[in-house]
């Protein structure tokens, strides 16, 4: 949780200071004992000290535009006075059990320690982190703080909404309380509604959620999301192509619209490129020379590209070239999509949705990656070497021992056959 963290047998909040504060407060931290070792207690104190160091900032920073207040005035100002006090609320847990022989087998109950051997006295004693109030949704910011995620926002929304459809489906109960049925219902959800695969990846989320957790509390218990067995996928490939009268509507589309949805349509269509690659292009990867005007997807200060075969060159014919050209002149410098960085960082993957929902409406129901299967089939109705077309959707193999690239001139010459004039 915010500000929380847990040292010995009590929580305490910590805090940054702003560095533009520091020198003014005379400290770079704010570290405040909550006095509690129960975690919903912590939760509602950190937030009222939150309120308070909140309103000390905005005091502090008018402090700041006084003239020469912070260089003749430095360490003055009393942050003591939004310190709250804290009255001591622990579950004195030990001193209970050594002098009641019934609280010390209720608790050995309570805990389903059928084997007191394989416990030490002290880990019994001293766990007071119990569960009976510790639901799910009181975790969840504790848990991504543990794997350091907070940076990642494609895998942050991932797990949040793992955890989420977990809550909607099974309700929010204490985590040791969930079990195999649990499971096999949030199971059964995705398989009712024919998503196997997304029900796979969740089921990943909350398997690694129940793990660092119940290490974490010494929850002696087994995952109840492990080894969950899954129907096999019947995959389906008939509707993953664009027709003919489809690729027209949506050229159609990109032309008359000047919108970022028909922008990212357009760069997609003549180069197969997913909505992921296309947002994390920068100026710098755009070569609009006049013979054979290209794009590279590559690791830049955007994004990181790990997987060998997604790293490539791709040539700008047609549409792709038209759109790239007109947003180029634009943004030359940095992000390429710079101007759309306020709704891309409010919601990239709900805009990924919105994009894709156009799209169902221009064909039958069809999405973005469509176009890669769409452009394999283009190039192959002309007879485009297989090489050719895998260097250029991203799907090429190292060669070991005969270097055989396909160099841009070669894609060029391929690409230009096809292109929707």
């Amino acid at each position: 949780m915010k500000y929380i963290y847990k040292h010995g047998n009590q929580y305490w909040y910590q805090r940054a200071i702003p560095v533009k504060l520091s020198n003014l407060l005379g400290k770079k931290t704010l570290k405040i004992a909550l006095k509690t070792n129960k975690m919903p207690t912590a939760i509602k104190r950190a937030k009222l000290q939150a309120l308070e160091h909140k309103k000390m900032f905005k005091i502090a920073e008018s402090r700041l535009n006084k003239y020469f207040t912070n260089l003749f005035n430095n360490h003055e100002f009393d942050s003591q006075k939004y310190t709250l006090s804290f009255i001591d609320d622990f579950d004195d847990l030990v001193n209970r059990l050594f002098f009641s022989k019934k609280d010390f087998i209720n608790l050995l109950k309570n805990k389903k320690i059928s084997n007191v051997k394989n416990f030490s006295i002290e880990r019994i004693l001293l766990d007071n982190s119990s569960t009976e109030e510790m639901s799910l949704s009181l975790l969840i910011d504790e848990y991504l703080g543990a794997i350091n995620v907070f940076n990642d926002k494609k895998k942050l929304y991932s797990i949040k909404k793992s955890l989420s459809l977990m809550i909607e489906i099974c309700g929010d109960k204490p985590i040791d309380s969930y079990d195999i049925n649990d499971a096999n219902s949030f199971k059964n959800y995705f398989i009712k509604i024919d998503k196997i695969s997304t029900g796979k990846r969740n089921q990943s989320n909350l398997q690694n959620f129940f793990s660092v957790t119940y290490q974490k509390y010494f929850i002696d218990k087994k995952n109840p999301f492990a080894g969950l067995k899954w129907p096999n996928i019947i995959v389906k490939t008939n509707h993953q192509k664009f027709s003919e009268e489809e690729l027209i509507r949506i050229k159609e589309f990109c032309e008359k619209e000047n919108s970022f949805t028909s922008c990212i349509t357009g760069i997609m269509f003549e180069t197969g490129c997913s909505y992921s690659e296309i947002i994390g292009l920068e100026s710098e990867d755009v070569d609009l020379n006049k013979y054979n005007p290209y794009f590279v997807i590559r690791s830049n200060s955007i994004r990181q590209i790990k997987n060998l075969y997604k790293k490539r060159t791709i040539p700008l014919v047609g549409i792709s070239l038209n759109k790239i050209q007109k947003i180029y002149k634009i943004n030359n410098s940095g992000s390429l999509f710079k101007d759309y960085s306020n709704i891309l960082e409010l919601s990239k993957l709900k805009f990924e949705k919105k994009l894709n929902n156009k799209l169902k409406i221009l064909s039958n129901g069809k999405t973005s990656i469509s176009f890669k299967y769409s452009l394999i089939e283009r190039l192959k109705s002309i007879n485009c070497p297989e090489s050719v077309i895998c260097a250029i959707i991203g799907m090429a193999k190292t060669e070991y021992f005969y270097s055989n690239e396909v160099t841009l001139d070669i894609k060029l010459s391929w690409l230009d056959q096809i292109k929707m004039l």
